[in-house]
């Protein structure tokens, strides 16, 4: 019986094995690791799309309501987002085309990553100029503001200023949310030559009273169009205002013409330095805005612009820049401004 009941437990074992060697078999294993490969695959992309989605949600809610310091590190890392935003995209056209080719239906899935990925991918073209908007910060709730003077005892044209993209390509950056570019005539002449500009070497002054904090005084001023410049800001002055306790950051000045250092307390309508081209800067002019924080403390693309609007000028305290394009050339058709009771 013993004999018998071996025999019966061998001969088992070999139809199983032999049934899981059969081409029926192995057909069957490998659909099921295929499936299984499919389904851990759907599953990834699931939680890809649900991560990705909720980063994009915390950063946006940053941006939009938190504000400070922590809506603009949002908003340069909601654009860094925008390189996972540009390859989900990629990935997932790629899927779409395979399916449409092959006759297979859509997924939601895909669909849903591909609205994300367009969403999420938007924001990488704005440091390429492309689809850019306004950091999102409300003039009027945005606090506190500074009223100054102009730097300068002339009339200027605003190259760049407001509160729109269309004034201003500065609104984009958090710190420069409110900033100004002005401009003495001649200006846009194109040359190479730096007397040929009205604005170079006129005398900048204090535009409020208040106490130095920064000062750079060594960059050599650039031939206009050229961009081998050290610093973006070149020759700069900071003050921090009396009446706000906030910082004004005015720009692009001429090399060794500040006369003012660092601690020194200035008043208003001190002269502390000549306009320049130093920096970052297609023509000589003056670039001026306000922030909360300290540059000497705080990086400047980590700082929040503050509203900053001209009082005792003939013209509008937030005036307008913007270019047009005249006879082929770009011009500046901004505002033009000048101090009350200014004769020239």
């Amino acid at each position: 019986m013993p004999v018998l009941l071996n025999r019966k437990k061998t001969f088992i074992m070999k139809q199983q094995v032999s049934l899981e060697n059969s081409p029926t078999m192995r057909v069957h294993n490998h659909c099921g690791r295929v499936i299984g490969l499919t389904r851990v695959k759907r599953y990834m992309a699931r939680g890809l799309a649900a991560g990705y989605s909720m980063l994009l949600f915390i950063l946006w809610v940053c941006i939009l309501g938190v504000k400070g310091t922590a809506g603009v590190i949002s908003w340069w890392l909601v654009q860094a987002a925008g390189v996972l935003g540009v390859i989900m995209l990629l990935v997932t056209v790629v899927q779409v085309v395979q399916r449409l080719l092959t006759r297979r239906p859509i997924r939601l899935l895909q669909v849903g990553m591909m609205a994300v990925s367009l969403l999420g991918s938007w924001p990488l073209g704005w440091l390429m100029g492309i689809g850019q908007i306004a950091y999102p910060a409300d003039v009027n709730d945005t606090a506190p503001a500074a009223y100054i003077r102009l730097p300068v005892d002339a009339e200027v044209r605003v190259g760049w200023g407001g509160d729109t993209l269309a004034d201003n390509y500065h609104v984009f950056a958090p710190n420069e949310r409110w900033a100004y570019d002005l401009l003495a005539e001649p200006a846009a002449v194109r040359s190479r030559r730096l007397t040929d500009y009205g604005i170079y070497g006129m005398e900048v002054v204090a535009p409020a009273s208040g106490t130095v904090v920064a000062v750079q005084d060594e960059e050599a001023d650039l031939v206009p169009g050229t961009e081998d410049y050290q610093t973006m800001a070149g020759n700069h002055i900071v003050i921090q205002l009396d009446d706000t306790g906030t910082y004004l950051f005015i720009a692009h000045l001429k090399q060794h013409s500040v006369i003012v250092r660092e601690g020194q307390h200035v008043e208003e309508g001190m002269p502390i330095a000549e306009a320049g081209n130093s920096g970052s800067s297609s023509e000589p002019h003056i670039h001026i805005h306000h922030q909360r924080q300290n540059p000497a403390t705080t990086p400047l693309f980590l700082a929040e612009g503050l509203p900053l609007f001209f009082r005792d000028i003939e013209g509008p305290a937030m005036p307008r820049g913007g270019v047009a394009v005249v006879d082929g050339v770009e011009k500046p058709v901004g505002d033009v401004i000048k101090p009350k009771g200014f004769i020239e």
